[in-house]
């Protein structure tokens, strides 16, 4: 099966990736995809907590965001 991902572009003289929204470059294509999110609005991590579903852009804003639910339980 081939990937229905576009390539991605690189900049000739640096290699790195290029955000075909506003050509801000990137040494990684995953810090290419995460940066992606902030043109397109979309948010893939989804806080597990039952009765939560907020969506976050950034793993790590989610994992953050988990610490309010273990507050709430320890008090």
């Amino acid at each position: 099966l081939q990937s229905q991902q576009p390539q991605l572009q690189r900049d000739a003289n640096s290699g790195r990736y290029l955000c075909p929204y506003c050509n801000k470059g990137f040494s990684r294509p995953s810090s290419l995809r995460i940066h992606t999110y902030s043109h397109t609005g979309e948010k893939p991590f989804i806080c597990a907590e039952e009765g939560c579903g907020r969506r976050f852009s950034v793993q790590s804003n989610m994992r953050r965001h988990l610490r309010v639910h273990r507050m709430g339980r320890s008090s």
